[in-house]
C-alpha cells in the first residue's frame, strides 16, 4: 500500500502554525524591522509565500499519482478511463505497451525510474531556486543597507565643522546626520532577518516535500522490482561472465531470444500435451475396437440363433404337418371303420324283418 502524501502536509501546517505563533509573539519587533525596507522586505515576504504555495502544490500532486498507482496494484490491469498520469508517463507507457512482456529487463526497470526520478527533480528545482533565491535578497539588502550605511557617514563626516569651536553645534550636526546611516543598516539587518528566516521556513517545507518524493519513488520502485527481471547479469557460457548485453547484443535483441526460448518451451510443453492426448485417444480406439469386435461377434451369434429358431419353425410346421395328417387318416380310418358298422347293423335288420 502506498504512503499517502498528504501526511506530509500535516507536518508542513504545523510547522507553519508554529511560524505563526512566533511571529505573532514578536509581531512589534518584526513590524518594526520590515518598516526598514518595505519594498525589498515585501518582494522577500512574497517570494516566500510563491515557494510555500508551491511546495503545497508539489506535494499535492502526488495525490493523483498515488491513487492510480493504488488502482493499478488493486486491479492489476490498466483502465484507460482515467485520467493519465503526469510524473507516472513513463510507467503509463510501460504498462500501456500489449507488446510488453509480464517481466522487465533490469536495463528497462531502470529506465522507467530514471524517467519518474527526473521529474520528480524537476519539481523541487523551482522550491531549491527560491531557497536560494530568498538567500541572496537578504544578502543584497544587506550590501544595499552597507552600502547607504558607507555613503551616509561619508557625507556626515564631510559635513562635519572641525574648524568650529562650538561643539554642541557639532554634535547635533553629527547626530542628525547620523540618522541616514542607521537607517542603512536598518535595512541590511532587516532584508538578512526576513531572507535567512524565509530561507529556513522553505528550506523545511522542501526537506518535507523531498521525503515525500522520496518514499513515494522507493515504494514506486520496490513494487516496479517485481516486474524485473535480473537474469541479464548472469555470465555467458565461455565468455568469462560477460553478460549478452555486455558483449555487444541489443536489449531488443536479447529480449527477443527470451521471448524465442521461452516460445520453443511453450511448444515442447505443447508438443508434451498432444502426445499425452493422443495416447489417451489410442487407448479410446483401443477399448473401441473391443467393443466392436464384442458387438461382431453378438451380431454372429444372433444371426446363429436366428437361423435356428428358423429350422426350429421348419421342423415344428413339419410335424405340425405330419400329425394333422396321421389324425386326418385316423378320422378317416375311424369313419369308414362306423360306416361299415352301421351299414352291417342295417342289413341285419333287414334280414330279420
Amino acid at each position: 500500500m502506498m504512503t499517502d502524501p498528504r501526511r506530509y502536509l500535516v507536518r508542513m501546517l504545523i510547522f507553519l502554525v508554529v511560524v505563526v505563533a512566533i511571529a505573532a509573539l514578536l509581531h512589534a519587533p518584526l513590524l518594526r524591522a520590515f518598516m526598514g525596507n518595505p519594498a525589498l522586505n515585501g518582494v522577500i515576504l512574497g517570494v516566500l509565500l510563491i515557494g510555500i504555495i508551491y511546495t503545497f502544490r508539489q506535494i499535492l500532486r502526488l495525490v493523483p499519482e498515488r491513487r492510480w498507482l493504488t488502482a493499478i496494484q488493486k486491479t492489476g490491469k490498466l483502465d484507460n478511463r482515467q485520467t493519465k498520469p503526469v510524473l507516472l508517463a513513463t510507467v503509463y507507457a510501460m504498462l500501456a505497451d500489449q507488446r510488453q512482456e509480464s517481466q522487465l529487463s533490469a536495463l528497462s526497470l531502470r529506465s522507467v525510474l530514471d524517467g519518474v526520478a527526473a521529474r520528480l527533480d524537476e519539481g523541487r528545482e523551482i522550491s531549491r531556486y527560491m531557497i536560494g533565491l530568498l538567500v541572496f535578497l537578504g544578502l543584497l539588502g544587506t550590501f544595499w543597507g552597507l552600502l547607504q550605511t558607507i555613503g551616509a557617514v561619508g557625507l556626515v563626516v564631510g559635513s562635519l565643522d572641525t574648524a568650529g569651536t562650538d561643539f554642541d553645534a557639532m554634535m547635533t550636526q553629527l547626530k542628525g546626520g547620523l540618522d541616514a546611516p542607521l537607517s542603512g543598516m536598518s535595512t541590511a539587518f532587516s532584508s538578512s532577518l526576513f531572507g535567512l528566516a524565509g530561507s529556513l521556513i522553505l528550506g523545511f517545507l522542501d526537506l518535507q516535500l523531498g521525503q515525500a518524493m522520496g518514499r513515494f519513488f522507493n515504494e514506486l520502485e520496490d513494487w516496479l522490482s517485481a516486474f524485473a527481471r535480473f537474469n541479464d547479469n548472469g555470465p555467458a557460457a565461455g565468455d568469462g561472465g560477460v553478460t549478452p548485453l555486455a558483449s555487444g547484443m541489443s536489449e531488443e535483441a536479447a529480449r527477443a531470444l527470451i521471448h524465442l526460448g521461452n516460445s520453443i518451451a511453450a511448444g515442447e510443453d505443447n508438443r508434451q500435451r498432444v502426445l499425452d492426448q493422443l495416447g489417451n485417444i489410442n487407448m479410446t480406439l483401443a477399448a473401441l475396437n473391443e467393443t466392436m469386435t464384442d458387438d461382431r461377434r453378438l451380431r454372429e451369434q444372433l444371426a446363429q440363433l436366428n437361423a435356428g429358431i428358423a429350422q426350429l419353425s421348419v421342423d415344428l410346421q413339419d410335424d405340425r404337418g405330419r400329425a394333422n395328417s396321421a389324425v386326418v387318416s385316423e378320422l378317416r380310418a375311424l369313419a369308414n371303420a362306423v360306416n361299415k358298422t352301421a351299414g352291417s347293423r342295417v342289413t341285419r335288420q333287414t334280414k330279420g324283418g
